[in-house]
Protein backbone atom coordinates (compact mmCIF):
# COMPACT_ATOMS: atom_id res chain seq x y z
CA UNK A 1 0.00 0.00 0.00
CA UNK A 2 1.29 3.44 -0.93
CA UNK A 3 2.23 5.53 2.12
CA UNK A 4 4.46 8.34 3.35
CA UNK A 5 7.59 6.20 2.97
CA UNK A 6 7.05 6.10 -0.79
CA UNK A 7 7.01 9.90 -0.88
CA UNK A 8 10.14 10.19 1.24
CA UNK A 9 12.01 7.56 -0.79
CA UNK A 10 11.05 9.33 -4.01
CA UNK A 11 12.34 12.61 -2.57
CA UNK A 12 15.59 11.01 -1.42
CA UNK A 13 16.19 9.33 -4.76
CA UNK A 14 15.46 12.50 -6.69
CA UNK A 15 18.16 14.34 -4.75
CA UNK A 16 20.86 11.66 -4.82
CA UNK A 17 20.28 11.16 -8.56
CA UNK A 18 22.35 14.36 -8.94
CA UNK A 19 25.11 13.08 -6.66
CA UNK A 20 28.77 13.26 -7.77
CA UNK A 21 32.00 12.24 -5.98
CA UNK A 22 32.16 15.83 -4.70
CA UNK A 23 28.57 16.04 -3.50
CA UNK A 24 25.22 17.15 -4.90
CA UNK A 25 25.50 20.29 -7.10
CA UNK A 26 23.45 23.26 -5.92
CA UNK A 27 22.53 26.28 -8.03
CA UNK A 28 20.89 28.86 -5.79
CA UNK A 29 19.62 32.24 -6.84
CA UNK A 30 21.24 35.28 -5.18
CA UNK A 31 19.46 36.62 -2.11
CA UNK A 32 18.50 39.83 -3.86
CA UNK A 33 16.29 38.05 -6.41
CA UNK A 34 14.66 35.47 -4.15
CA UNK A 35 12.08 37.72 -2.52
CA UNK A 36 11.76 38.93 1.05
CA UNK A 37 14.63 38.62 3.47
CA UNK A 38 12.82 35.70 5.11
CA UNK A 39 12.96 33.60 1.93
CA UNK A 40 15.85 31.17 1.94
CA UNK A 41 17.56 30.60 -1.44
CA UNK A 42 18.31 26.99 -0.54
CA UNK A 43 14.66 26.30 0.31
CA UNK A 44 13.65 27.80 -3.03
CA UNK A 45 16.23 25.72 -4.89
CA UNK A 46 15.08 22.55 -3.18
CA UNK A 47 11.47 23.33 -4.02
CA UNK A 48 12.42 23.79 -7.68
CA UNK A 49 14.33 20.48 -7.75
CA UNK A 50 11.38 18.59 -6.30
CA UNK A 51 9.00 20.17 -8.78
CA UNK A 52 11.27 19.36 -11.74
CA UNK A 53 11.75 15.71 -10.84
CA UNK A 54 8.52 14.77 -9.07
CA UNK A 55 5.89 17.15 -10.42
CA UNK A 56 4.06 14.42 -12.34
CA UNK A 57 3.34 12.60 -9.09
CA UNK A 58 3.41 15.17 -6.30
CA UNK A 59 2.30 18.72 -5.57
CA UNK A 60 4.72 20.95 -3.67
CA UNK A 61 3.60 23.84 -1.49
CA UNK A 62 5.87 26.48 0.06
CA UNK A 63 4.54 27.38 3.50
CA UNK A 64 5.94 30.90 3.54
CA UNK A 65 8.17 32.86 5.94
CA UNK A 66 8.45 31.65 9.55
CA UNK A 67 5.96 28.83 9.01
CA UNK A 68 6.58 25.18 9.93
CA UNK A 69 7.03 22.96 7.97
CA UNK A 70 8.88 24.81 5.21
CA UNK A 71 7.52 22.65 2.39
CA UNK A 72 4.52 20.35 2.10
CA UNK A 73 4.37 17.52 -0.45
CA UNK A 74 1.06 15.93 -1.44
CA UNK A 75 0.56 12.88 -3.63
CA UNK A 76 -1.84 13.83 -6.41
CA UNK A 77 -3.62 10.47 -6.48
CA UNK A 78 -3.80 9.38 -2.84
CA UNK A 79 -3.78 12.76 -1.13
CA UNK A 80 -1.09 11.57 1.31
CA UNK A 81 0.82 14.52 2.74
CA UNK A 82 4.34 14.83 4.15
CA UNK A 83 5.81 17.96 5.71
CA UNK A 84 9.44 18.94 5.14
CA UNK A 85 11.44 21.17 7.44
CA UNK A 86 14.76 22.30 5.95
CA UNK A 87 17.94 22.97 7.93
CA UNK A 88 21.16 23.97 6.21
CA UNK A 89 24.65 24.91 7.34
CA UNK A 90 27.69 26.05 5.38
CA UNK A 91 30.97 24.20 5.83
CA UNK A 92 33.82 26.33 7.15
CA UNK A 93 37.28 26.54 5.59
CA UNK A 94 38.54 23.77 7.88
CA UNK A 95 36.00 21.33 6.46
CA UNK A 96 33.84 21.34 9.58
CA UNK A 97 30.27 22.38 10.21
CA UNK A 98 29.90 25.78 11.95
CA UNK A 99 27.67 24.61 14.81
CA UNK A 100 28.96 21.34 16.22
CA UNK A 101 26.88 19.58 18.86
CA UNK A 102 23.56 21.44 18.54
CA UNK A 103 21.61 23.55 16.08
CA UNK A 104 18.92 26.21 16.60
CA UNK A 105 15.23 25.50 16.13
CA UNK A 106 13.74 28.98 16.27
CA UNK A 107 10.37 29.37 17.99
CA UNK A 108 9.25 25.79 17.38
CA UNK A 109 11.04 22.65 18.42
CA UNK A 110 11.36 19.74 15.96
CA UNK A 111 8.90 16.88 15.79
CA UNK A 112 7.89 13.95 13.60
CA UNK A 113 4.39 15.39 13.25
CA UNK A 114 3.17 18.78 12.03
CA UNK A 115 -0.13 20.56 11.56
CA UNK A 116 -1.29 21.44 8.05
CA UNK A 117 -4.60 23.02 7.09
CA UNK A 118 -6.51 21.65 4.11
CA UNK A 119 -9.52 23.74 3.17
CA UNK A 120 -9.55 25.17 6.69
CA UNK A 121 -9.46 21.72 8.31
CA UNK A 122 -6.37 21.14 10.46
CA UNK A 123 -4.62 17.85 9.78
CA UNK A 124 -1.74 16.21 11.64
CA UNK A 125 0.78 14.92 9.10
CA UNK A 126 4.19 13.21 9.30
CA UNK A 127 7.13 15.61 9.17
CA UNK A 128 10.63 14.88 7.93
CA UNK A 129 13.72 17.04 8.22
CA UNK A 130 16.23 17.72 5.46
CA UNK A 131 19.66 18.53 6.87
CA UNK A 132 22.20 19.79 4.35
CA UNK A 133 25.81 20.80 4.89
CA UNK A 134 26.91 22.96 1.97
CA UNK A 135 30.41 23.57 0.69
CA UNK A 136 32.02 26.93 1.61
CA UNK A 137 31.03 28.18 -1.85
CA UNK A 138 27.45 26.95 -1.28
CA UNK A 139 27.58 25.18 -4.64
CA UNK A 140 27.44 21.57 -3.36
CA UNK A 141 25.71 19.54 -0.67
CA UNK A 142 28.52 17.84 1.24
CA UNK A 143 26.27 16.01 3.70
CA UNK A 144 22.61 15.21 3.10
CA UNK A 145 20.41 13.65 5.78
CA UNK A 146 16.67 13.19 5.40
CA UNK A 147 15.24 11.93 8.66
CA UNK A 148 11.99 11.29 10.43
CA UNK A 149 11.40 14.17 12.84
CA UNK A 150 10.64 11.67 15.59
CA UNK A 151 14.36 10.86 15.56
CA UNK A 152 14.87 14.25 17.23
CA UNK A 153 11.60 14.54 19.16
CA UNK A 154 8.52 12.31 19.13
CA UNK A 155 6.50 14.33 21.69
CA UNK A 156 3.84 16.06 19.59
CA UNK A 157 2.20 17.63 22.65
CA UNK A 158 5.51 19.29 23.55
CA UNK A 159 5.78 20.49 19.95
CA UNK A 160 2.31 22.07 20.08
CA UNK A 161 2.99 23.66 23.43
CA UNK A 162 6.14 25.26 22.05
CA UNK A 163 4.39 26.37 18.87
CA UNK A 164 1.83 28.42 20.77
CA UNK A 165 3.95 29.65 23.67
CA UNK A 166 5.36 32.72 21.90
CA UNK A 167 3.68 36.05 22.65
CA UNK A 168 4.26 39.82 22.42
CA UNK A 169 4.13 42.27 25.32
CA UNK A 170 3.06 45.84 24.51
CA UNK A 171 3.11 49.21 26.34
CA UNK A 172 6.74 48.54 27.19
CA UNK A 173 9.23 51.14 28.34
CA UNK A 174 8.94 54.50 30.16
CA UNK A 175 6.78 55.98 27.41
CA UNK A 176 4.71 52.85 26.88
CA UNK A 177 5.59 52.87 23.20
CA UNK A 178 7.70 49.74 22.95
CA UNK A 179 6.96 46.06 22.67
CA UNK A 180 8.79 42.84 23.53
CA UNK A 181 8.45 39.68 21.54
CA UNK A 182 8.85 36.66 23.79
CA UNK A 183 10.11 34.12 21.30
CA UNK A 184 11.76 30.98 22.60
CA UNK A 185 14.92 29.55 21.10
CA UNK A 186 15.47 25.80 21.21
CA UNK A 187 18.72 23.96 20.62
CA UNK A 188 18.48 20.26 19.83
CA UNK A 189 21.03 17.79 18.38
CA UNK A 190 22.73 18.71 15.12
CA UNK A 191 22.92 15.72 12.73
CA UNK A 192 25.33 17.76 10.57
CA UNK A 193 27.96 17.71 13.31
CA UNK A 194 31.23 16.86 11.58
CA UNK A 195 32.17 14.60 14.51
CA UNK A 196 29.37 12.17 13.63
CA UNK A 197 31.23 9.94 11.19
CA UNK A 198 28.17 7.83 10.35
CA UNK A 199 26.44 11.00 9.02
CA UNK A 200 29.25 13.31 7.91
CA UNK A 201 29.95 13.35 4.14
CA UNK A 202 27.16 10.86 3.42
CA UNK A 203 23.76 11.13 1.72
CA UNK A 204 21.34 9.19 3.88
CA UNK A 205 17.69 8.59 4.61
CA UNK A 206 16.88 7.83 8.26
CA UNK A 207 13.50 6.19 8.83
CA UNK A 208 11.86 3.97 11.41
CA UNK A 209 12.95 0.34 11.09
CA UNK A 210 9.37 -0.84 11.61
CA UNK A 211 8.21 1.13 8.56
CA UNK A 212 10.94 -0.25 6.33
CA UNK A 213 11.29 -3.86 7.40
CA UNK A 214 8.74 -5.33 4.95
CA UNK A 215 10.13 -3.42 2.00
CA UNK A 216 12.95 -4.61 -0.31
CA UNK A 217 15.09 -1.64 0.78
CA UNK A 218 15.40 -3.19 4.24
CA UNK A 219 17.66 -5.95 2.90
CA UNK A 220 20.29 -3.40 1.90
CA UNK A 221 20.47 -1.61 5.23
CA UNK A 222 23.88 -2.01 6.90
CA UNK A 223 23.52 0.47 9.75
CA UNK A 224 20.83 1.19 12.29
CA UNK A 225 20.56 3.60 15.20
CA UNK A 226 18.83 2.84 18.46
CA UNK A 227 17.37 5.89 20.18
CA UNK A 228 16.62 5.35 23.86
CA UNK A 229 14.48 7.94 25.63
CA UNK A 230 14.59 8.93 29.30
CA UNK A 231 11.88 6.36 30.06
CA UNK A 232 14.11 3.51 28.74
CA UNK A 233 12.04 3.03 25.59
CA UNK A 234 14.08 1.97 22.55
CA UNK A 235 13.31 3.15 19.02
CA UNK A 236 15.11 1.65 16.02
CA UNK A 237 15.94 3.66 12.91
CA UNK A 238 17.38 2.33 9.65
CA UNK A 239 20.02 4.24 7.68
CA UNK A 240 19.24 3.92 3.99
CA UNK A 241 22.16 4.63 1.66
CA UNK A 242 21.53 4.23 -2.06
CA UNK A 243 24.53 6.24 -3.24
CA UNK A 244 26.65 3.17 -3.94
CA UNK A 245 28.93 3.74 -0.97
CA UNK A 246 30.59 0.42 -0.18
CA UNK A 247 30.14 -1.06 3.26
CA UNK A 248 33.02 -2.79 4.98
CA UNK A 249 30.75 -5.54 6.23
CA UNK A 250 27.58 -7.37 5.37
CA UNK A 251 26.67 -7.47 9.04
CA UNK A 252 24.18 -5.00 10.47
CA UNK A 253 25.99 -2.38 12.56
CA UNK A 254 24.00 -0.94 15.47
CA UNK A 255 24.82 2.54 16.74
CA UNK A 256 23.70 3.85 20.13
CA UNK A 257 24.05 7.00 22.23
CA UNK A 258 24.70 9.08 19.13
CA UNK A 259 23.83 12.41 20.80
CA UNK A 260 25.11 11.70 24.31
CA UNK A 261 27.24 14.85 24.28
CA UNK A 262 24.05 16.92 24.32
CA UNK A 263 22.97 15.26 27.57
CA UNK A 264 26.21 16.23 29.27
CA UNK A 265 25.61 19.96 28.89
CA UNK A 266 25.33 21.94 32.12
CA UNK A 267 23.16 25.01 32.76
CA UNK A 268 25.10 28.26 32.77
CA UNK A 269 24.16 31.73 33.81
CA UNK A 270 23.64 34.23 31.02
CA UNK A 271 26.08 37.13 31.14
CA UNK A 272 25.25 40.67 30.05
CA UNK A 273 28.20 42.00 28.07
CA UNK A 274 29.02 45.69 28.39
CA UNK A 275 31.91 47.76 26.99
CA UNK A 276 35.10 47.57 29.08
CA UNK A 277 37.40 50.53 28.49
CA UNK A 278 40.94 51.06 29.85
CA UNK A 279 41.44 53.78 32.42
CA UNK A 280 42.24 57.23 31.11
CA UNK A 281 45.96 57.75 31.50
CA UNK A 282 47.16 60.60 33.73
CA UNK A 283 49.09 62.95 31.44
CA UNK A 284 50.29 65.15 34.28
Amino acid sequence: MFNEIDIVLALYRSLISHNTPNGIPVNMRPNRVVGTVQDDPFDCWLEEIIKKTLLDTFEVFHSGPLTTPDLVIRDKKTGIIVGLEIKKLIQNNKGKDPRGMTIDYNSCLPCGKAMVKIGGDTNIVPCYYIFALLSPESDRIITLIILDGDFINYDFELHKEAKYSNYTEYAHGPYGEGSVRHRKMYTYPNPLNSQLEFFHLHQLLVIKKSELERRPEAKKVREQIVRMDKYNNSFYYSLVDETGRKSNTNELVTLTNVFDACKKRKPKERVAYIPDLPKLEDNV
